[in-house]
Order: C-alpha cells, then sequence, then structure tokens
C-alpha cells in the first residue's frame, strides 16, 4: 500500500494497530492499579447498522450486530467522576484489565439474559473478597429500561387504540405519548377526525378513548419521573429515591402496583437510600422523612435496616480501607520538653524564696492531687459524659442537614470534606460512582433493549472485532 509517499504492508498496519492498542492498555491497566477506590461496571447492548460501511466480499456477518459494550465507571484520586469505555465483552474485560478486585456493582437491563454473566461477575468478585459487607449492593437495574418496559407494558393494554391514531411505531415511547395526548386533546376539542381522521380505521369508541385516558394517565406519571431524572444533570440517588417514591405513591393511588416497579423497588431500595444518606442534604432525616410521609409509621423498621446496613458497610470501610496508614510527623517529644521546662521553671518560681518549707510538705506540693484529692473520683465521675470517641458516622449524623440547593455538586462536596471525614469520604467514594440508569437524554425513552451506538462507539465496536482477530 502506498499513499502520500508512505509504503506499508496491511500486516505492518494489523501490527502497529494492536501495538498502540496494547500501549493504552497497559496505561488503564495502571490507572486502575494505582487506584484508590472501586470501580462500578456497566453493561450495555448497542446495536450497530453497518450497512453502507465498507465490509469484505465474502463476509455472511448480518448488517445489524448488537456488541456488548462495557463501562467503567468511576471517581479518581483526585475526584473527578469518569466513565470509560473498556470492552466488547465483560468477562475478557475483568481479567485483561486486572479489576477483579476493584468491582464495587454492575448496572444493567433488568432482563434474564445478563442473570448468568453477572453470576460469574458476582463470584469473581467474592472470590477476591472485594464485598465488604453482606449489606453491600453487587447488582444495579438502569432505571431507564425499568420505566420504558413499565410504559410498554401500559401500551399493549391500548395496541389496537395506538395504530388507529398513529399508524406508525414510533422507536421511543415519549413520541408515542406525546401524539396520544394530542389525539386526546383534539377529540376533546371535536378536531379528531381532521386532524388524526384515517381512511383506512374507525375513530376510537368511546370505551377506547377512556381507556387510553386511563393509560395515559399512569403513563403521565412514568413520564414526569423519567423527564427529571434523565433530564438533570448528575441526578443524585436522591433524586431516583425521592421520584421512584413519587411513582410508586402516584400509581398506587390509582389501585395499581406494577410488578416490574415492586421487583425493582425491592432489590434497589437499599443502595439508593445509602447513597442517599451519603448525601449532606438528606443523611438519614430524609429516609425517616420519607417513610413517615409515605407509609407512616409502618416504616420503622425500614429506617433501622437502613441505618443498620450504613454502618456496616462503614465499619467494614473502616477495616478494609484502601487509605494506606502512614504516620504523620509528631511533635510530643519536643511538646512534652517545652511542658516539662515549663513545669520546672514554675516549680522553681514558686520555691525559690521557700527555702525553710518542710521536706515533706513540698513533696506533697509538687503532687498534681495537692488541694484537691478527690481528683480520681471526679475523672471518673467525667467519664461518662463524655463517652467512647464518636465514629466519623456519627460526627457526620451530628452535623446539621444541608439546605436543598438543585445545582449541589456532590463529589465536590465530599472532595472538600474527605479531610474531616477520610473512612466515610471513601465509602461516598465509590456509591457516587454507581450509574442508576445506562443513558439520559432521548436515549431514556429507546423501546428497545439495544440501542443505536453513537458513531464514535460504532468505530470503537469495529475496531474490537480487529483487535479479536489481530490477537
Amino acid at each position: 500500500m502506498d499513499k502520500g509517499g508512505f509504503s506499508f504492508s496491511s500486516d505492518e498496519l494489523k501490527g502497529s494497530c494492536l501495538e498502540i492498542y496494547q500501549e493504552e492498555r497497559a496505561k488503564v491497566i495502571k490507572i486502575f492499579e494505582k487506584l484508590d477506590g472501586r470501580v462500578a461496571l456497566s453493561i450495555d447492548l448497542l446495536r450497530l447498522d453497518t450497512y453502507g460501511l465498507p465490509r469484505p466480499k465474502d463476509c455472511d456477518e448480518p448488517e445489524i450486530i448488537d456488541y456488548l459494550c462495557v463501562r467503567a465507571h468511576f471517581i479518581d484520586d483526585n475526584w473527578k467522576p469518569k466513565s470509560w469505555v473498556l470492552y466488547y465483552t465483560i468477562l475478557k474485560c475483568i481479567s485483561d484489565m486486572r479489576i477483579e478486585n476493584k468491582i464495587f456493582t454492575v448496572t444493567r437491563a433488568y432482563d434474564i439474559m445478563y442473570s448468568e454473566l453477572i453470576k460469574v461477575v458476582e463470584n469473581q468478585a467474592k472470590e477476591k473478597k472485594t464485598l465488604q459487607s453482606k449489606c453491600q449492593p453487587f447488582k444495579i437495574y438502569c432505571c431507564a429500561n425499568l420505566l420504558g418496559r413499565m410504559v410498554e407494558a401500559a401500551f399493549e393494554d391500548i395496541s389496537d387504540v395506538i395504530w388507529k391514531i398513529s399508524q406508525k411505531n414510533y422507536m421511543y415511547w415519549h413520541l408515542t405519548f406525546s401524539t396520544l395526548q394530542e389525539a386526546i386533546k383534539a377529540e376533546a376539542d371535536g378536531k379528531f377526525s381532521e386532524l388524526f381522521g384515517c381512511d383506512y380505521f374507525d375513530p376510537p369508541t368511546e370505551e377506547e378513548w377512556t381507556k387510553l385516558k386511563y393509560v395515559c394517565r399512569l403513563v403521565d406519571y412514568m413520564y414526569n419521573a423519567a423527564e427529571i431524572l434523565f433530564f438533570t444533570k448528575n441526578p443524585t440517588a436522591s433524586l431516583y429515591l425521592h421520584n421512584l417514591r413519587e411513582l410508586q405513591a402516584s400509581l398506587k393511588k390509582e389501585s395499581i402496583s406494577p410488578d416490574r416497579l415492586t421487583i425493582y423497588w425491592n432489590d434497589m431500595f437499599l443502595v439508593l437510600a445509602i447513597a442517599t444518606v451519603l448525601d449532606p442534604r438528606c443523611k438519614m432525616k430524609y429516609i425517616e422523612f420519607s417513610y413517615l410521609k409515605y407509609e407512616g409509621n409502618l416504616g420503622n423498621m425500614q429506617v433501622t435496616s437502613v441505618l443498620e446496613a450504613i454502618r456496616g458497610i462503614y465499619d467494614g470501610y473502616k477495616m478494609h480501607s484502601l487509605e494506606p496508614k502512614t504516620s504523620k510527623p509528631s511533635d510530643s517529644k519536643s511538646s512534652d520538653l517545652e511542658a516539662s521546662e515549663s513545669d520546672s521553671n514554675s516549680d522553681w518560681e514558686i520555691f525559690s524564696d521557700c527555702e525553710e518549707i518542710p521536706k515533706h510538705t513540698l513533696e506533697r506540693l509538687q503532687n498534681c492531687n495537692f488541694g484537691f484529692n478527690c481528683l480520681d473520683e471526679y475523672n471518673e465521675f467525667l467519664k461518662p459524659s463524655n463517652g467512647p470517641p464518636k465514629s466519623e458516622l456519627e460526627l457526620y449524623f451530628d452535623e446539621p442537614v444541608m439546605p436543598w440547593s438543585k445545582d449541589f455538586d456532590l463529589v465536590s462536596w465530599w472532595r472538600t470534606e474527605s479531610p474531616k471525614y477520610p473512612i466515610l469520604s471513601k465509602m461516598a467514594h465509590d456509591f457516587l460512582a454507581i450509574p442508576f440508569a445506562l443513558v439520559s437524554s432521548n436515549e431514556a425513552y429507546y423501546y428497545r433493549d439495544s440501542r443505536a451506538a453513537s458513531k464514535s462507539l460504532a468505530f470503537l465496536g469495529l475496531l474490537w472485532d480487529l483487535f479479536e482477530v489481530f490477537e
């Protein structure tokens, strides 16, 4: 091959590409080795349309390819959030990147196809003893996938009516919902036939309109939650917890309790609650408030379970803290020396003019208990009021809850407060990196389990296939 004065063979090109790939992989491995924290993985199914792309003549691969994209989410040692595409196969990713002892959680869609795969990853993490305690969560389910499945199930009940109105299948459920809302408004204004009329279908019957309005009312609750969660920049766990609580309460008023939401809530509540407690605007106060608001006194046991869980995990971090224990230089000797010199000078000032004092009196004067013969008893009396030293977690809870601010930077707050809470900040360091959704913005409304890959991710997918061949 000779392009622009450069001459090289295809084997040389492959070798150069593989060399660069290996060099970059080595850099990433080194970063993970030095990382003083855990890594939250996510698994996303991406669909690549290769139509129109250069393909070998004898290629019998389908033009639509699904890739299992593995990302690593973590907060680096400078408290900067990172999200890196690592691999297009998860088991090879774990071994090649040497992160078996770094895995904290795995976020994925709520689909049985991932269950066996996640089980293998979880077992690997347990073998490396990376799970801090029995309370620590491992499997995280994508909230966007949850809402999409709930909407899809709701629309299945009125699929015939939807087809009568739109005569098309949208790839994004919020577009279907928007069309149905417009149709309901047109029907109320007496303009449905004018705006949505079709020669092939009769307009919806009165019974169908009633059912459509009911379903849209339910989907509206889901849409409101999705709008807040997926269009907010860097949504926190507290935002997820609150809005899913609101959704659950709204559906309960409609006498609806979707199985998917119930299962998700049972599986995800604890990790959402713990991450929420690590938000200084919430702490345990919001957990208590939330249960009182939505369940009354029935939530006392759940509040206790959250507190026990976070204490258990904190104790795990305290025992297995990744922070190297370096001893700081102490000035105790010099301070003791200064105190000794000070004491000796004071004694000299007291006794210099008292040469006639009897020896036994001088000895008593030098006793620190002189004039206060119940010092030992007094010190014993003070012990209960002092009590044992408080843990970082207790000190954190004792501080007042910060006022709510929509633009509050939670990661920056923990970066600033990390010297004050060295162990608790490590816990926050890991929990704040967990992605509770695989997508944001309009992508969160996608119907299918696999979504179209961006151009950059599609290119990486094709490169991955090449590297697999090269190796």
